[in-house]
């Protein structure tokens, strides 16, 4: 059937996804219509015939298994094909819906390649069968009329036909051998078993498809016919289909051909009594295509892309069972390598992945084939060594830290030394969970690069760097709690032009303060580390953005007042796509003219990280009409080098050298010289840490344009703030 003609009733409560549905299927050339109830289903295939339908199961008011039954009660599973799209991928609900008449089950979510493979597949066979039973039909009409060459009449007619018999019988035999054409050539397998499950007929195609003789086929067991390791399942499916005749019967299953591969098959069977003789009928659809292709989906969400090692996911489901049945020992390390960011900022992400590969390749060679090796994130790895004590399992990390020691990196000619640090837990009663576990043992990873790297940890409470590190993780909690709870608040502080008075507008900074869980105020010193270590940081900035501008656009008098208002991006934040959108989101939403007066601070060690991709990403904001300032400048040794490639709009002179101009002549010289260098690249300056007037004058002196700092004002409450 051409897609382009298919209806198409997609019937599911949530509307986000009847959307994505009717646009997805709509691209395809399907014409889909949505219902958001069963009811409205129903009375939509009252009024329009669709060729399938797509029907989620959990429906409130009317589930979608009691569609499913109204839907059966009117029309077969070929008439109208319906998949099921359900969440759960439990086997019992899957042979419920199945049983009830669905044609399909796919789990949500599913892959949009594997659910056009289905609906196309049922599409087909749709039309396949419809054909045949015009044919059948055809044929039935005329053997009424012609039993064993005879006319049948209720009643006699006025004129009787004279039909000489012989052509009767040709007529008849003409039709057998037009459906007997049909049924060979119908691109599907069919074959006629007994009860015995003997293969009495079998179709031409279906013998061909799977590379056999007729001879091969017929008078032997079907389920010689099947992987040798599916003919016991291929036996019971049989079987229930025997003793249970009044039902049509469906599943999957791999058969096998004549070459000895196998394939996998949705197979339909019905019981049919045909004087003294029991026979099944059965059809196979070869759906090898959709299992490879969700074979290789499985593999991928179990697996890490880049490496082929187990995923995070993985190892986190492998953990929690043998923390349930921690009846032996076992063991969790956490390798980290040590050398990764520097082989990936100077060679390039190529290099980075390259180096990732080829360490879980050593990994494969030293862990044991039954132990868990998994691709944790970025450059971590995770080993689940079980029933392993965790003295093995010690010297085990120690084999693979040497390994990695000894191991030379080589890309482009050069060669790179790398190493690894290790941490180790053992998996017992102090374990909780795999929260737990992991946590445990990346504390003590933690402590082996605190210590200087190179090292193999293991975890034990009492250790000083896992107490600290134990600080940390309670801190990423306290900010999760408090971005959940809506406990951050923005705090301004002021900026003030030394120089250009006559630039009209307010100038600020957006500073950012948490409340702890008694509502006392907790500076960003205390969580900004911690939330960087456990990529919070992103999500702190989130906040902060779209606060900003929601106090921004709904206050009148301070938006009128503006003339700039920084809001600081992390370095995780700083060139990630993901935030870029979101920040033009935000910018949309509210008040037209906002971008002009939003100035962006991110770090000079954020920016020098990636050059091209935070040009890419300055440019995109800029363009909007946002503007940027490097903060800290002059806190790195090659400041300068850079600055002329990076299209800034505000140098943040770093605070360390502002704050002694007064008293030391090399930090006024370094100052003078980020000022006057500033200045010829077309960008202005602003002094940060400025403490007391004799500061600010001497900035007046050598024409630093604004300054920041406790002599200008301190951070405000935001009310205190739009009160002013």
């Amino acid at each position: 059937m051409s897609t382009a003609k298919a209806s198409v009733l997609a019937v599911d409560d949530n509307a986000t996804i009847r959307r994505a549905i009717a646009m997805r299927l709509g691209a395809k050339g399907y014409h889909v219509v949505t219902a958001e109830s069963g009811r409205k289903a129903l009375a939509e295939l009252d009024a329009h015939e669709f060729d399938l339908m797509l029907l989620d199961l959990q429906m409130p008011e009317m589930s979608g298994n009691e569609v499913l039954k109204q839907v059966r009660n009117r029309y077969s599973d070929s008439q109208l094909p319906v998949i099921v799209l359900a969440a759960s991928d439990d086997k019992k609900d899957i042979a419920r819906t199945l049983e009830l008449g669905a044609n399909d089950y796919v789990v949500k979510p599913g892959e949009l390649p594997i659910l056009l493979a289905r609906i196309n597949t049922l599409l087909s066979l749709r039309k396949t069968t419809r054909r045949l039973c015009e044919q059948e039909s055809t044929i039935n009409r005329v053997l009424k009329i012609f039993p064993n060459g005879t006319p049948i009449r209720s009643a006699e007619p006025a004129n009787p036909p004279r039909i000489d018999g012989t052509w009767q019988f040709q007529a008849t035999n003409t039709l057998d051998r037009r459906f007997n054409d049909l049924y060979d050539n119908t691109p599907m397998i069919c074959f006629t078993l007994n009860r015995n499950l003997e293969v009495l007929f079998a179709n031409r195609f279906g013998i061909q498809y799977l590379g056999y003789l007729p001879t091969e086929i017929r008078s032997r067991s079907l389920l010689e016919f099947y992987a040798e390791s599916d003919q016991n399942l291929a036996e019971d499916y049989l079987n229930g289909a025997l003793s249970q005749p009044d039902r049509l019967h469906r599943w999957e299953i791999r058969r096998l051909k004549r070459n000895g591969t196998t394939i996998w098959m949705r197979e339909t069977a019905r019981v049919i009594n045909s004087g003294a003789d029991t026979l099944i009928l059965m059809t196979s659809e070869d759906i090898d295509d959709t299992y490879t292709l969700a074979e290789k989906l499985t593999f991928n969400s179990t697996h890490d892309e880049l490496t082929g090692l187990a995923n995070r996911k993985t190892l986190e489901a492998r953990l929690s069972r043998v923390i349930e049945s921690a009846h032996s020992e076992h063991t969790l390390a956490i390798i980290d390598i040590d050398q990764f960011k520097i082989i990936n900022d100077t060679c390039g992400h190529a290099a980075g992945d390259e180096l990732l590969k080829q360490t879980a390749r050593i990994l494969t060679q030293v862990v044991r084939k039954r132990d868990t090796i998994a691709r944790i994130g970025g450059d971590e790895f995770g080993v689940l060594f079980e029933d392993c004590p965790l003295a093995q399992a010690t010297a085990t990390a120690e084999a693979i830290r040497e390994a990695l020691t000894s191991f030379q990196f080589e890309w482009q000619s050069s060669a790179h030394r790398i190493s690894a640090s290790v941490g180790l837990v053992s998996i017992d009663q102090r374990c909780d969970g795999v929260a737990s576990a992991l946590s445990m043992a990346d504390m003590a990873c933690y402590a082996a690069k605190d210590a200087g790297r190179s090292r193999t940890h293991v975890y034990h409470p009492e250790n000083v760097c896992v107490l600290a590190k134990q600080g940390e993780m309670r801190w990423a909690m306290r900010i999760n709690n408090a971005l959940r709870e809506n406990r951050f608040e923005l705090s301004p502080q002021s900026i003030a032009p030394i120089t250009n008075f006559e630039q009209a507008g307010d100038h600020y900074e957006i500073l950012i303060r948490m409340r702890d869980e008694d509502g006392k105020l907790v500076l960003p010193g205390e969580f900004l580390q911690a939330a960087e270590r456990y990529n919070l940081a992103t999500n702190i900035d989130r906040w902060v953005i779209k606060h900003t501008l929601e106090w921004l656009s709904s206050n009148a008098r301070i938006f009128e007042r503006l003339h700039s208002s920084g809001i600081n991006l992390s370095g995780q934040s700083f060139g990630d796509t993901d935030i870029l959108r979101f920040i033009t989101e935000q910018l949309d939403h509210y008040a037209p003219g906002l971008a002009d007066k939003i100035c962006f601070e991110v770090t000079e060690t954020a920016a020098v990280s990636d050059i091209v991709q935070a040009k890419r990403f300055i440019s995109a904001l800029k363009d909007r009409g946002c503007s940027f300032a490097l903060d800290d400048f002059g806190s790195g040794f090659s400041s300068f080098t850079y600055l002329k490639n990076l299209p800034v709009d505000f140098l943040k002179i770093d605070g360390s050298f502002v704050r002694e101009v007064a008293r030391d002549s090399v930090d006024l010289a370094m100052v003078r010289s980020i000022n006057e260098i500033g200045h010829v690249m077309g960008k202005r300056t602003i002094a940060e840490f400025v403490e007391d007037e004799a500061i600010l004058g001497i900035l007046g002196q050598i024409g630093v344009d604004y300054a920041q700092g406790y002599a200008i004002g301190r951070p405000q409450s935001i009310v205190e703030f739009t009160l002013c």
